[in-house]
């Protein structure tokens, strides 16, 4: 080889694009897992806010029904208990709600 050279071999382009492609092709994978993750926050985000407002309708209305559905948002009510010690129950309330496609359950003391 010359020493005093001043380009680059042709072996040496190909490894450049070829570092420079997978540079790429990983950043495009990870953009595409950041907006599904965020898809997903966004979802859950919205199931959280949606429990809270029906759970705050159970704590202010009297009249709330023990199922239901209402904007898309569906509820119902089971009624639980647990023994925790000789003689002692300890009973409960849980509060499913599902909101599009997911689940979350709440579990409310008497």
């Amino acid at each position: 080889m010359l020493c005093g050279r001043r380009a680059f071999s042709l072996l040496e382009v190909l490894a450049a694009v070829a570092i420079l492609g997978l540079v790429t092709a990983g950043g495009f994978r990870l953009f595409a897992m950041s907006l599904r993750t965020l898809s997903e926050v966004n979802q859950e985000q919205a199931l959280i806010s949606e429990t809270q407002k029906i759970y705050l309708d159970f704590l202010t209305k009297e009249d709330m029904p023990d199922a239901g559905e209402k904007d898309g948002v569906k509820w119902k009510i089971e009624v639980g208990s647990v023994s925790v010690a000789e003689g002692v129950d300890l009973s409960f309330r849980k509060l499913f709600v599902e909101f599009q496609g997911r689940e979350m359950v709440l579990y409310l003391s008497r």
